[in-house]
């Protein structure tokens, strides 16, 4: 049967979780859906229903664990394209030092801004859309956690990197 943690312990997880995403882990860019702008937007795109003012917060620099993205071709009557699939984990106590939200979908994770020209990045980083953002590492089947785990996707087509753009 599981105990209930007091303070001290849940600290010790998170320092450990802490330590091993900032060790093995690298630098990304978070960017954050502003969802409590979302009910007070007047301006509206009439064609494509997309915000025509900027609801997204960052980018904030944090560290994670990344799982390199695998990319898919994908064939279609439209053309050629490509999706990328990666994983990212977070720590929670990170977060919370920075004072950051908590990750959900739509939200925007930027790696790899390397300084050479490549043709899928083009030297701005890879971006991608958060599609499923859960939390994980349970301590002892308890509802208390310390990170999370993020299910991204990249898409040659409507690319996430429109979305932090000015409009």
């Amino acid at each position: 049967m599981g105990t209930v943690l007091d303070d001290s312990e849940l600290e010790l997880f998170d320092c450990i979780n802490q330590d091993m995403i900032e060790l093995t882990g690298e630098a990304i860019n978070y960017y954050a859906h502003d969802a409590t702008s979302i009910p007070n937007r007047s301006k509206v795109d009439p064609l494509y229903g997309e915000p025509t003012e900027r609801v997204i917060n960052g980018p904030n620099r944090i560290m994670a664990a990344v799982k390199y993205p695998e990319y898919e071709p994908l064939t279609e009557e439209t053309g050629f394209s490509r999706e990328w699939d990666a994983k990212v984990i977070i720590s929670r106590a990170h977060l919370d030092e920075k004072n950051l939200p908590y990750p959900s979908e739509a939200d925007i994770i930027e790696m790899w801004r390397t300084p050479y020209h490549d043709r899928w990045s083009m030297g701005k980083g890879m971006f991608f859309d958060v599609i499923k953002a859960k939390h994980d590492g349970h301590l002892n089947m308890t509802p208390t956690f310390t990170q999370f785990e993020l299910t991204l996707k990249r898409r040659t087509q409507f690319g996430a990197e429109r979305r932090i753009a000015p409009p």
